[in-house]
């Protein structure tokens, strides 16, 4: 059964902004609905990245708790995270690792071409999951 991720328009743009703005890499979570196979992204939560680093993230465990004490005040789920890489939008190995402790949807953007493509782990196989921008 396939995975659908609906994502505000606005949110991927104010992200590449971000992506656009910085040598680091970013990133944060998307949080919203879901509702069977799908996700709706409406709100963007970027945090900071304090590995400080142009090839990897760690983001800020006071914020991770933030994120989610808002999307609990907002009644909505954290549907996704998001992140920028300097390379194409495919998970590293680290992400695939990362992806087995956060077993949520991963939106990858890349900050060569601005591309972005979703990803999620199911056991052990990695699934693409379709995105859709919404107004």
């Amino acid at each position: 059964m396939s995975i659908i991720i609906l994502i505000k328009e606005e949110i991927i743009e104010a992200f590449k902004d971000l992506v656009r703005s910085t040598d680091i890499e970013v990133a944060g979570f998307l949080l919203g609905i879901t509702s069977g196979n799908s996700a709706y992204a409406k709100e963007l939560v970027v945090l900071d990245n304090v590995d400080l680093s142009p090839y990897s993230f760690r983001m800020d465990p006071y914020g991770i708790v933030h994120a989610y004490r808002l999307a609990e005040i907002l009644n909505f789920d954290v549907v996704a995270l998001i992140h920028s890489h300097p390379a194409p939008s495919y998970p590293s190995i680290r992400d695939i690792d990362g992806m087995k402790l956060w077993p949520i949807i991963w939106v990858i953007v890349s900050s060569i071409d601005m591309g972005y493509r979703a990803w999620i782990i199911r056991g052990e196989i990695l699934e693409e999951v379709e995105v859709v921008l919404t107004n």
